[in-house]
């Protein structure tokens, strides 16, 4: 591939879907990054891990049992209070990334507070995809610095 080709292929990867996300109130953020359980509910956080590159201008629609929950960038995150039991939470993405969808099976307990991640696989090699934090840890040190995001008007 000449250098010319591989410079317009990497604009149009890290351009293309650059769809916009909403910022939510920064008090609203503080709160949530204290991870306070709520009574009788599960608080669900889905946070975007920086990227270096890859898809890094994608923008992704996170939902929560079909209802959309807000849009994440690279270091964002996005929450929602769901009842305890199953819920399917996934992922819908824009521009080169727009066919893929994954979604993923998450069991939640009253008063629990949940962590999924969104990024890529194979330390930025692999599938861009919504899966487990390898720990809870993880998933607080994700959200604890990145921004919050909210469902778009």
């Amino acid at each position: 591939m000449s250098i010319k080709l591989w410079a317009a292929a990497l604009a149009v990867v890290t351009l293309t879907g650059c769809g916009s996300v909403q910022l939510g109130d920064k008090t609203v953020e503080a709160e949530l990054k204290q991870f306070k359980p709520v009574a009788g509910k599960t608080s669900l956080y889905v946070c975007r891990e920086p990227a270096m590159l890859v898809a890094a201008g994608v923008t992704t629609q996170v939902m929560v049992d079909g209802r959309d929950i807000g849009a994440v960038k690279p270091n964002m995150f996005v929450h929602a209070l769901v009842e305890p039991g199953t819920h399917g939470v996934g992922m819908r993405n824009d521009g080169i990334a727009g066919t893929s969808s994954p979604w993923i099976s998450i069991q939640t307990q009253a008063g629990e507070v949940a962590f999924l991640w969104i990024g890529v696989t194979g330390k930025g090699f692999g599938t861009y995809t919504i899966d487990h934090f390898e720990s809870p840890q993880k998933g607080r040190d994700c959200v604890s610095g990145a921004a919050y995001s909210v469902k778009a008007n």
